[in-house]
């Protein structure tokens, strides 16, 4: 549900269902240089007024070398020209990315509703010598420049709490003066004790340029594909079972009852030690036949550190958030309101796994309906953990109603804690809008430039945005930073999961 992450042949086609019924088909290579696809979306939108924004797939492929030893997948290189793709019709649009790492298909003009099977056709850079392909495309939603405003008055008086400025519990305005001039500590924590050691450069992604975000949080299928991707040694960091471990092996969770904390990735093939990667895959329903219709392909992917979450930034060629992102996110331009939620509002109402339909389908759904709907506060109920990426939102709720942020991204509360760039008492000045590079290091970590990460004295993320397990609704509300002492560990937890943005 969300994104499209399937495992393509030069003689395999896929079919793979997203949150907005995101279907990437009929894969093909049409010569040396050149891969063709189907494209197709629901509730699509660019508009000019409003958000004055619009939706988009980000799409970037790996290739295998089966000639190669291991079988090695790698990034694939996109032309960065953007009239070298096309796409028929005339209502989607390209725009290829500067680095050459994927492109952006978004629609090419104002409007709204569904985007039928549309046929594009991408210029790859490394030709083709009949080579595996994984083609993916992740949801995004695209973050106008303009001014806005971080803390809203009232979060950042205790000492648990807080992200304003000015030494006050004033709100603080990040428009153009701030991109251009950086900030210091003083300027935007009310306890220097909170965020970075040292003052914030004009290098520092303060969030007032535009960008794009990930729509959704990262899937269990989606984690899969990257998964999937991975060497053996590599599995070996960014698994919590073994890769050479017995089909049917929790490979992330580590809950003694994973029904309690429903994240079903297991061990699909096993793998051989430090030669052949194991393969994974969605078994929510626990009988042992793995990807099916109801096996939680599309439910949010609890369970990741810090450094499983950029690990798959790094690999899909987008990078981590900072927090003053997250708040432009959720707000936009709007001024602050005490307490408010992404949806704008004050209103919270809890959706938990105890009442939804269809568990693990791609139609999950959530039995509860109103104002400020959001996954949280299941706490300590039979039926417990992340539910399908999205699932407060459909065709005919208003924001308030979905739960859905300013510019259209979901779940910005709740569901999985978000992990930003953030982190208390440590050094992240050097951290820049540089996007990750599709590769990783032999061992699995994430390896772009003045990234922090776990170890080597690199702490990491904060956690925003609350979750489906914690009862405090002040978890959920924008201005809250919450576990900002517990970045400087790799420990994967239940509560935790993310996403990433896209510098363009």
């Amino acid at each position: 549900m969300k994104r499209i992450i399937g495992l393509l042949a030069v003689m395999v086609s896929a079919l793979v269902a997203g949150a907005n019924n995101l279907q990437l088909t009929n894969f093909k290579v049409n010569d040396p240089t050149h891969i063709q696809f189907d494209i197709k979306w629901d509730n699509s939108w660019k508009v000019s007024t409003g958000p004055a924004n619009w939706d988009a797939v980000w799409i970037f492929l790996k290739v295998q070398n089966c000639s190669t030893p291991y079988q090695l997948w790698q990034h694939v290189s996109l032309s960065t020209t953007s009239s070298d793709h096309t796409v028929s019709g005339g209502i989607l649009t390209v725009d290829a990315a500067a680095d050459g790492n994927g492109v952006f298909i978004r629609r090419a003009a104002n409007g709204n509703g569904n985007v039928a099977t549309t046929t594009v056709v991408l210029k790859i850079t490394n030709p083709d010598a009949g080579y595996n392909y994984q083609l993916n495309g992740v949801e995004m939603v695209y973050v106008p420049q303009g001014d806005f405003s971080v803390g809203d008055g009232n979060r950042g008086g205790s000492a648990q709490y807080g992200f304003t400025g000015d030494g006050a519990l004033a709100p603080k305005l990040i428009n153009a003066a701030v991109q251009s001039g950086g900030l210091t500590k003083a300027q935007y924590l009310s306890n220097t004790a909170w965020g970075a050691s040292v003052d914030l450069p004009a290098t520092f992604p303060f969030g007032y340029n535009g960008f794009y975000t990930m729509k959704y949080e990262v899937s269990q299928e989606e984690y899969c594909s990257f998964l999937n991707t991975l060497t053996y040694d590599q599995q070996v960091t960014r698994m919590a079972a073994a890769p050479n471990s017995t089909i049917g092996t929790l490979a992330v969770s580590t809950a003694s009852i994973p029904a309690n904390c429903r994240n079903w990735i297991k061990i699909k093939k096993q793998g051989v030690v430090n030669n052949i990667p194991a393969e994974v895959g969605c078994d929510m329903n626990n009988n042992g036949t793995f990807d099916e219709a109801d096996d939680g392909k599309d439910v949010a992917c609890n369970w990741l550190s810090w450094a499983d979450l950029i690990a798959y930034l790094d690999w899909a060629a987008l990078r981590p958030m900072t927090e003053f992102e997250f708040e432009k996110i959720c707000r936009g331009p709007n001024t602050p309101v005490a307490n408010e939620y992404p949806c704008g509002t004050t209103n919270i109402l809890s959706a938990t796994a105890a009442s939804i339909a269809y568990p693990g389908a791609a139609n999950e759904s959530s039995l509860t309906n109103g104002a400020g709907l959001c996954v949280y506060a299941a706490g300590s109920t039979t039926s417990r953990g992340p539910l399908r990426v999205g699932i407060t939102a459909t065709n005919t709720t208003t924001r308030t109603l979905a739960g859905a942020a300013f510019y259209g991204a979901m779940d910005m509360a709740g569901n999985v804690n978000e992990q930003c760039l953030g982190g208390m008492t440590y050094n992240y000045s050097t951290f820049t809008t540089a996007n990750g590079d599709g590769t990783l290091s032999g061992t699995g970590s994430a390896d772009t430039a003045n990234w922090p990460a776990v170890g080597g004295g690199g702490q990491g993320g904060v956690m925003r945005g609350g979750n489906w397990y914690d009862n405090g609704w002040q978890y959920c509300i924008v201005s809250n930073r919450d576990w900002i002492g517990n970045n400087t560990n790799a420990t994967r937890d239940y509560r935790v999961g993310g996403r990433g943005v896209r510098s363009f």
